[in-house]
């Protein structure tokens, strides 16, 4: 036999065999995930702890990181985003009829206008069946603010940094280093004169600025008129909506504000941690459905049914983490600003370096 072809044959064996004890690993990592998410402590008086099922539930969804539908990985078995695995679950949270309640985590500087705008939506889809409380940790910013205007309530750390409601898109303008001091003339061939807008090879001339501009005025009305829309939900004197909106208004110039101001100023209802907002939750989800009880409520990390083809790509997944290397991480794009991470597009995001 051809050595070659016998080597391949073994490696061949060796992938197929490390393919299979990941699934198996994913598999049993999910079954007992499942397991703990369906079974909850109750104590039965004697303090012994019994485990049943709960039908009615609690769950926390996390948002985390930059905002953007974006793959983790490079293989037909990559790893969803925090935002579009928090989109998917919030929408499959939102059917779920055992659970009363849905605590959203967010720690985030914000992303992409299209990403948030679909958080958005997801939360109100949660909005219309069960309450929905935003939980803020350290940042909530910008996009992750706008995301979370669309909760019930909204609670954030006396210290958390919130707002930034605002748009951004930056560019380089690497014309003078290429043509005046390397003597590099790009020669670009388009369409239409707007085809290389925000180009770095090119100054933007009058009418590229003003319909970047335009584009960011446009966006930003978007964001401002979701906040408002959010934060006024439910409220029934036209007076008061008036006066919150002016509020709103009146620092959505990008600025950051701390938890603290951001309750005077009506961005944040409450000021406290996870429990405190697990607590106002429980609140909302008693008066929601009469639950007498609500305090007895228990929270879980929300892990819905899954597919065996997401079981599958779990478990594979696994087996790919040494090998495949996250998006943006340790990268030299990491030393850029998020605007120039993702130039040429508008961004719900706090401008922070990584």
């Amino acid at each position: 036999m051809n050595i070659n072809t016998s080597n391949n044959k073994v490696i061949a064996l060796s992938l197929l065999v490390l393919c299979l004890v990941a699934v198996l690993i994913g598999m049993i990592q999910m079954a007992r995930t499942t397991r703990e998410n369906n079974l909850v402590r109750q104590e039965d008086g004697y303090g012994s702890g019994l485990l049943s099922r709960q039908a009615d539930r609690l769950v926390i969804i996390n948002l985390d990181g930059m905002i953007m539908e974006e793959l983790k990985g490079n293989s037909l078995f990559a790893k969803e985003s925090s935002a579009m695995r928090a989109r998917r679950l919030l929408y499959e949270a939102a059917k779920d009829t055992s659970v009363k309640g849905v605590l959203l985590r967010i720690n985030s500087p914000g992303g992409t206008v299209g990403m948030s705008q679909e958080l958005y939506d997801a939360v109100l889809a949660v909005r219309q069946k069960k309450p929905i409380v935003a939980s803020m940790g350290d940042l909530a910013a910008s996009g992750a603010y706008y995301t979370a205007a669309a909760t019930d309530k909204i609670v954030a750390n006396p210290g958390t940094l919130t707002a930034s409601i605002g748009v951004i898109i930056q560019s380089v303008n690497a014309e003078g280093l290429l043509t005046n001091k390397l003597d590099i003339k790009p020669i670009t061939i388009k369409s239409g004169k707007f085809k290389d807008i925000l180009s770095p090879y090119r100054a933007p001339t009058s009418e590229d600025t003003q319909l970047v501009q335009h584009i960011i005025n446009t966006s930003y009305h978007q964001f401002l008129n979701a906040v408002i829309a959010g934060r006024t939900m439910g409220m029934k004197d036209p007076a008061q909506k008036a006066e919150l909106a002016q509020r709103i208004t009146a620092i959505a110039d990008g600025r950051v504000v701390i938890g603290e101001d951001a309750q005077k100023i009506g961005l944040v209802d409450e000021l406290g941690g996870l429990e405190k907002a697990k607590s106002v939750l429980r609140i909302l989800a008693g008066q929601r459905f009469g639950i007498s009880k609500p305090s007895r409520l228990e929270f879980e990390r929300y892990s819905p049914h899954f597919t065996l083809w997401q079981l599958l790509s779990t478990g594979l997944s696994i087996g790919q983490r040494a090998a495949v290397a996250p998006v943006n991480e340790l990268g030299p794009e990491s030393l850029l600003p998020p605007s120039l991470r993702y130039a040429n597009q508008p961004l719900w995001m706090m401008e922070t370096f990584r």
